[in-house]
């Protein structure tokens, strides 16, 4: 299964990518075929087809994040993945949405030793 097309977020990776990576420690690679963003090292978030993943969350800021927008756990395969939260993106400018949470994911990450 892809869960990454880059015809379909090209828009949304641009403009993520314009407002992350400016942020200290953000370096990026692939991971199940998507861009992926970590911060010192620690995954934060990556994208996925018409969607974000934030993974560095606490508990009390996924349901804040659930209570706020429209979520769902990440599954690969048949493993699904409970801390780590995909939210819709359909186009570039729904991201704004979002960013405080994923801002929060990278603040996390970095805290991470």
């Amino acid at each position: 299964m892809k869960y990454y097309l880059e015809e379909n977020m090209k828009d949304v990776r641009l403009r993520f990518e314009k407002r992350i990576l400016r942020w200290l420690e953000v370096s990026t690679k692939k991971m199940f075929g998507c861009p992926s963003y970590q911060a010192n090292g620690k995954l934060f978030a990556f994208l996925v087809t018409n969607g974000i993943v934030i993974t560095q969350l606490t508990p009390a800021e996924r349901e804040k994040l659930s209570h706020q927008h429209e979520t769902a756990f990440f599954a690969a395969s048949d493993k699904t993945v409970q801390n780590w939260l995909r939210v819709p993106i359909k186009h570039a400018r729904h991201l704004d949405q979002s960013m405080s949470f994923v801002r929060r994911s990278y603040e996390n990450a970095l805290r991470k030793p």
